[in-house]
């Protein structure tokens, strides 16, 4: 018999007494951070499966979603953790796809303690969204890097195991100079 994680949601109805000059900055202050949520109750037939988070689960398993999809999914508020599978790098965390996909498919995200990416909170500062897509590399990424020449950039995927692609393209080169 196998093991399933099956992502659920459930509703709860309750009040929080808020302090504030109007009814819009009670509600922004209710919902957020430093508001406790209230003691509730269950709203009728209140547990379902979130086929949202079970559909990006099964993705996770295969890996591939593009770099359009990852954003969309960063900005409804999954972390990166619930959309890619990270593990081990050279001593760090990495995610680095089953293979290598040319095209627009995010391959590759190098050490995200490095690179300050943070892997299981929601990103919510708008001026973040950039600065952790630069950091999800993409097969064309690759392909660029490697000034069109998919083989190498092929090569340099699997090179690479927690730098940035630009930084292992000329350790990938000295490599290859060193075997010839």
């Amino acid at each position: 018999m196998d093991t399933y994680r099956i992502p659920l949601v459930w509703q709860m109805y309750g009040h929080c007494d808020v302090d504030a000059d109007s009814q819009e900055d009670a509600i922004e202050i209710a919902l957020g951070p430093d508001t406790p949520l209230p003691d509730g109750f269950y709203v009728e037939d209140p547990v379902a499966v979130d086929y949202e988070v079970l559909e990006l689960d099964q993705d996770k398993k295969i890996n591939v979603l593009t770099k359009q999809e990852l954003k969309l999914q960063l900005q409804r508020g999954h972390t990166l953790n619930d959309l890619l599978a990270f593990g081990p790098g050279q001593d760090c965390e990495i995610f680095k796809a089953d293979k290598f996909y040319p095209g627009d498919v995010v391959i590759y995200v190098p050490d995200v303690t490095l690179n300050h990416i943070p892997l299981d909170r929601s990103i919510m500062d708008p001026e973040e969204f950039p600065e952790v897509l630069s950091n999800c590399y993409t097969g064309q990424d690759f392909i660029n890097e490697c000034h069109g020449d998919a083989e190498k950039a092929e090569h340099l995927f699997w090179y690479c195991d927690w730098q940035h692609p630009s930084s292992a393209v000329d350790e990938l080169d000295d490599d290859e100079e060193d075997t010839q």
